[in-house]
């Protein structure tokens, strides 16, 4: 007899793989770009042969899977709006903020092919602290920077797909505030509703073309939507091993058929939450380690542009063991130093924020 466990049962406390899992995650989408960073053919990443998509389009899935999941039980527990948005946005961007400081002024001053002070004089320069701070524009250049680098002017091409988790959270949290999200009726209306003509699109020649836009919103809509959903089905999900294998099966199945990539959401889907919650035992002491997986995503890219363009004749493989050599102590920092004090400061802000707004006063 099979014997499995439900979501329910075994999400709700921290003793979890979700560190380890996103950090694999994080890994994993750094491979993927060394590939692409050393060679200029976006073919050459892993799984692209395989599955048509590569390992890092397949890894950044992974997050907004388990990020609808987790967003999800966020806002239920809530107190309002305001305090949904500053826990999401001190998770965001006072790291980002850092980084992108340090890649402008500290690294690119160090490995851009002008002279400083045409760099320190360009409008694009302090443009960019701002735009891509702010993830207005999360793919904006430095002028003269990784300029001769087979993936040539690209400072940071792991930013614009925070963009779209943002999207996926003002979403979440609209139809969180009409009371969605607490009716499960309700829920699954504006789920078909929205689901419906991702998956349409999903069917059309073409929507997985990467520089058509589309493919963005059907991808991260529903694979945040699969996990927003998941939270709210929790207690009727089993999950086991042999769950993940029918899933892999599935997908196979349907491999030369337009439902291909929606097979691979649900497999990733579920293969995630099976990975983050049911394995244990010694693999658990990771998660004590803290969350130094953001870290690693928005460090990873810049640090492999400038290891490219420093130490020419890089293998992948090679240019993938100097990253995470170089980028995981500096995402370990980012997580001591800004990251986990920054969310500790999540009470304080948002009583900051009621306090000052006066609309927020009396409430």
């Amino acid at each position: 007899m099979i014997r499995y466990h439900l979501l329910a049962d075994v999400s709700d406390g921290r003793d979890n793989n979700l560190n380890l899992m996103r950090m694999l995650a994080a890994a994993a989408v750094a491979l993927s770009h060394s590939y692409l960073l050393v060679t200029g053919d976006g073919d050459a990443r892993p799984l692209v042969g395989a599955t048509g998509f590569s390992l890092g389009y397949h890894a950044v899935n992974i997050f907004f899977v388990i990020s609808g999941f987790l967003v999800a039980r966020s806002w239920l527990r809530s107190e309002n709006l305001t305090h949904f948005w500053v826990a999401r946005a001190l998770r965001i961007f006072p790291a980002l903020a850092v980084c992108v400081v340090l890649t402008a002024l500290v690294a690119a001053p160090l490995l851009i092919s002008i002279p400083l002070g045409a760099y320190f004089t360009s409008w694009q320069t302090f443009l960019y602290l701002p735009l891509t701070a702010s993830l207005i524009t999360p793919d904006a250049t430095l002028p003269g920077l990784f300029t001769s680098n087979p993936v040539p002017d690209e400072v940071n091409g792991s930013l614009w797909t925070l963009r779209y988790e943002l999207i996926c959270y003002a979403g979440l949290s609209a139809i969180g505030y009409w009371g969605v999200l607490n009716n499960r009726i309700k829920l699954l209306w504006v789920s078909a509703v929205v689901a419906v003509p991702l998956i349409f699109l999903s069917l059309l020649p073409g929507t997985y073309e990467e520089t058509n836009i589309t493919q963005h919103f059907v991808r991260f809509g529903l694979c945040f939507g699969l996990g927003m959903l998941a939270y709210e089905f929790r207690a009727r999900i089993a999950l086991h091993w042999t769950g993940v294998v029918a899933f892999l099966l599935l997908a196979a199945a349907l491999h030369e058929t337009p439902l291909f990539p929606i097979s691979l959401y649900a497999f990733v889907a579920y293969a995630s939450f099976w990975f983050a919650f049911i394995p244990s035992g010694a693999i658990r002491k990771y998660n004590t380690l803290g969350d130094v997986s953001y870290g690693l995503y928005i460090y990873a890219f810049p640090v492999q542009q400038a290891l490219v363009l420093q130490v020419p004749g890089l293998s992948s493989l090679g240019l993938f063991a100097l990253t995470l050599a170089i980028a995981v102590p500096i995402a370990a920092v980012s997580w001591v130093l800004i990251e986990k004090p920054a969310l500790a400061e999540k009470r304080s802000v948002y009583e900051y924020i009621m306090s000052a707004v006066p609309l927020n006063r009396g409430h």
